[in-house]
């Protein structure tokens, strides 16, 4: 297998970060490149609405037609303008952002103050079952000002250090107030209209969903004219795609089919650490046996996560020992629960259930490679501890719903990105506040820790909090965390500049294929 510095070297796979200012758009097809970069996606985008997608794999279709006002570094993902030119904070409630002049939407309407009012009450203030309340919670809040045309400060009823972080998340994209004005909320939905360097063009539900260079983008040109999203949910045709020529990336690429890219001259397989932490979610609101810890450390003594990691993903991963990945911010490893189960049996007879308990398993299909076979390895561990485990089956648009509103009984399985690159994103969904996912609530100490982390501003203070809150939520296993895994991809060796943001953004604005 290709080693990532191979590949670079090799073939070019992945750019080196710098974003460079390619020809028009209107040079596209010509200097030696192809028209158009195919890629091969597990599923479909659950969404066209920037507001409204719950998944890594559509933002990264959405961040080429809409724009935030920050965005992250490709590579180091530290925070860089995009709409907003800069940001300053004006008291622990308040930050300013002065905005980018003469950028126009698709449509034609200009980009300006109130289309950030707009777009940001809509993410967060509206009815809509957003991603953005998922990482801008009710308890924040925020009032949007417009101080002028080009500059707006955002008010929040607590102060929130990592606002910044927030807006650079692609589910806060700014929209045209106008157009929305005029067709209402179905409109987004049908055909989203953003500003940045691709137009939409078309999506057709189960096949494609393709996306244009735009014209008029008010800042670099894009690589290449025309991207197309293949869904192709099967892997093994997936492949086969990749192999004939008619996709020039695939995502998700299973580790038991890496060895028939690698067989292919024409091809590399690229892979790196994701920051997806690998997770069961386990429903202590709603089943009387894991409202107990000792019955969730039990479960989570009795898995052998590295036999799993090694037999299943052929050891192309890490041990996941917090809910926090290992590369964001503030992360620690808090030590794992090593496999045990003669101590998973003491804690589950001390816990009462040691005659054993029923207990369902939920996994989704076409969204993580060999989630399945997963579910089916920790069925087998939990049954030989006594638990009488029956494994259940969603598509991954139900699934995903059922999970965000915490319908999963009793166990599921599931994946987090960290959408703002700080603990807090996924350390506050254990308050009682919360309102998406909500499984286990954190009580006492460890409440009040998630909370005082959320609105610390000094470093220091924010480190001290972040390791605290990371140790309690390990203790409390209100979430029993797996792993790490490579995420992998199949490509041309004539693909050139396509990356893999760490937080799993896929960053196409300077990929191209070279004909």
């Amino acid at each position: 297998m290709l080693t990532r510095r191979e590949a670079l070297r090799r073939a070019g796979v992945l750019g080196a970060g710098a974003v460079v200012a390619l020809g028009p758009a209107s040079a596209r097809g010509q200097g030696g490149r192809k028209p158009a970069l195919t890629i091969g996606l597990p599923s479909n985008p659950e969404t066209v609405d920037p507001h409204q997608f719950r998944s890594v794999l559509t933002g990264s279709i959405l961040i080429n037609i809409c724009e935030t006002l920050v965005v992250r570094d490709a590579k180091t993902m530290e925070l860089r303008p995009l709409l907003a030119t800069s940001w300053r904070n004006v008291n622990p409630t308040t930050w300013e952002f002065k905005l980018r002049r003469g950028v126009k939407f698709h449509n034609g309407e200009p980009f300006d103050a109130e289309s950030v009012k707009f777009s940001i009450d809509r993410t967060i203030g509206s009815k809509l079952n957003t991603l953005g309340k998922v990482l801008w919670p009710p308890s924040i809040g925020q009032e949007v000002q417009i101080v002028d045309p080009f500059t707006v400060r955002i008010t929040t009823k607590v102060p929130d250090p990592i606002l910044p972080n927030r807006v650079a998340a692609e589910s806060v994209s700014m929209v045209p107030p106008k157009a929305m004005a005029e067709y209402r909320e179905k409109f987004l939905g049908d055909r989203p209209i953003g500003s940045g360097p691709y137009r939409f063009v078309e999506y057709v539900v189960g096949d494609r969903l393709v996306v244009e260079a735009n014209p008029d983008y008010w800042g670099p040109k894009p690589a290449t004219g025309r991207i197309v999203w293949q869904i192709i949910p099967d892997a093994a045709t997936r492949v086969a795609a990749l192999t004939r020529g008619t996709v020039d990336v695939m995502v998700n690429l299973p580790v038991p089919l890496i060895s028939t890219v690698e067989s292919d001259l024409k091809l590399a397989v690229y892979s790196e650490l994701g920051s997806s932490v690998h997770l069961l979610l386990l429903n202590a609101s709603q089943s009387q046996a894991l409202k107990d810890r000792r019955v969730r450390q039990a479960l989570a003594y009795a898995i052998d996560r590295p036999t799993i990691l090694k037999s299943l993903y052929a050891g192309r991963g890490t041990l996941a020992n917090s809910v926090v990945a290992r590369q964001v911010t503030n992360a620690i490893d808090p030590g794992p629960y090593a496999y045990d189960p003669e101590r998973a049996k003491k804690l589950l007879a001390e816990a009462g259930q040691g005659g054993g308990f029923d207990l369902a398993l939920w996994q989704a299909t076409g969204r993580w490679s060999q989630a399945e076979e997963a579910a089916q390895l920790i069925a087998g561990y939990w049954e030989k501890i006594g638990a009488r485990v029956s494994l259940q089956t969603l598509e991954w648009g139900e699934y995903n719903r059922r999970a965000g509103r915490g319908l999963l009984k009793d166990a599921g399985y599931y994946a987090f990105v960290n959408g703002t690159w700080d603990p807090s994103y996924l350390t506050q969904r254990f308050l009682p506040t919360y309102g998406s996912f909500r499984y286990f609530d954190a009580a006492g100490d460890l409440k009040r820790a998630i909370e005082e982390h959320e609105r610390a501003f000094e470093p220091a203070k924010r480190r001290e909090l972040a390791a605290q809150v990371q140790k309690g939520l390990h203790e409390e296993v209100g979430w029993l965390y797996l792993w790490q895994l490579d995420e992998i991809f199949g490509m041309s060796r004539n693909v050139k500049n396509f990356r893999m943001r760490p937080d799993h953004i896929l960053w196409t604005r300077e990929a191209y294929v070279e004909a």
